[in-house]
This record gives C-alpha cells, sequence and structure tokens, in this order.
C-alpha cells in the first residue's frame, strides 16, 4: 500500500498494509469483519470520489469509500500488480491443476490451491450442494505458477460445497465440507 501519486493532498500509506497472507500470494486486506486480527489501515483509504458499500471479504470492505491494495474497492475484479525478486525463481507447473482444499473438512476458513502453466484468464467459485453459487473468489487474468486463496465461510452453514476452477480450455471441481 505504499502507493505513489494519488491525489492532491492524501494517497499514501507508508505503513504496513496488514495483507492476510502475503508469502502464499494472498494480498486481500485483513478485516476483523472477515475474522482476520487486524483491520487494515488501507480499508476506506481509496480516491475519496470513489464510493464503495460492498463489504465483502474476497471484493472490497470499504463502506464509505474504495479500499487502497491488491483487492478491493470498485475494481476487485483488477488486482494490482505486486513486484517480488523472488518471482525469477517459480516453477511453472506443466498442467492446469485444482488441489483439494486443506484443512478438509475444515471449520470457518480453508485453503484452495491451484497451479496455471499459462498466463490464463480464470475464474474460481464456491456452489452449494444444489448448485447455488455462493461467492467468486477470484475472477480475471493470472501469471502462470502456483495460487492459493483462502476462503472464509463463517457466515454458511454447515455442509458440502464445490470450488470449481474455470478457465478458457479448463475446468475442474472439488468437494469440500464445512463442519461448525
Amino acid at each position: 500500500c505504499d502507493i505513489e501519486g494519488g491525489w492532491e493532498g492524501e494517497g499514501n500509506i507508508d505503513i504496513d498494509p496488514l495483507f492476510r497472507d502475503p508469502e502464499n500470494n494472498d494480498f486481500h486486506l485483513m478485516a476483523t469483519y472477515c475474522n482476520d486480527p487486524y483491520n487494515s489501515p488501507c480499508i476506506d483509504a481509496g480516491p475519496p470520489d470513489s464510493i464503495d458499500i460492498l463489504l465483502d471479504c474476497f471484493h472490497g470492505l470499504g463502506t464509505q469509500r474504495a479500499d487502497m491494495g491488491a483487492y478491493g474497492g470498485n475494481n476487485a475484479d483488477w488486482p494490482v500488480g505486486i513486484e517480488n525478486d523472488e518471482d525469477n525463481d517459480i516453477i511453472i507447473p506443466g498442467d492446469f491443476l485444482l488441489y483439494q482444499n486443506y484443512p478438509n473438512p475444515f471449520n470457518t476458513s480453508t485453503v484452495i490451491r491451484y497451479s496455471l502453466p499459462v498466463k490464463s484468464d480464470v475464474q474460481l467459485d464456491i456452489y452449494n450442494l444444489i448448485g447455488q453459487r455462493v461467492t467468486t473468489l477470484y475472477k480475471g487474468i493470472q501469471k502462470a505458477g502456483e495460487h492459493s486463496v483462502t476462503w472464509n465461510a463463517a457466515n454458511l452453514p454447515s455442509g458440502v460445497y464445490f470450488a470449481r476452477l474455470n478457465g478458457i480450455k479448463y475446468s475442474e471441481t472439488i468437494k469440500m465440507v464445512l463442519l461448525k
């Protein structure tokens, strides 16, 4: 969240943005609303003329104005690129893969991992047992490599859910069990 430029008089936050799990490429902002231990200083810190009333743990937390960060606000489907020198050592997988979530069964949150052999336009959705989409965890273009998303299902009832990863020439589904 150390953003250069910005709008006149505001626009930089020179403190830890409190991403959920940056070591595993989860750049969602922490929020106590989402059962995280802290609130990110980037929530409601975006442009004052960009109103965001969405309160969703994976698509923006701002209730007054847009969030400033890798995911969130009105541009929730447009993650900000984050450069990392470690990216030079990434091993590119040979196939599209959607791994079984961990832990499974889970209580409130679980990690869903997948790999992409090429830069791809993908969508990761969660469905309930009767086929209704519960949420979209990611939608957009991602670079080749390993990816992971943490799904927080604290507000949902126990039961069977499905994670479905869709790409242009790829689709795979896994079964997950939420036990509270």
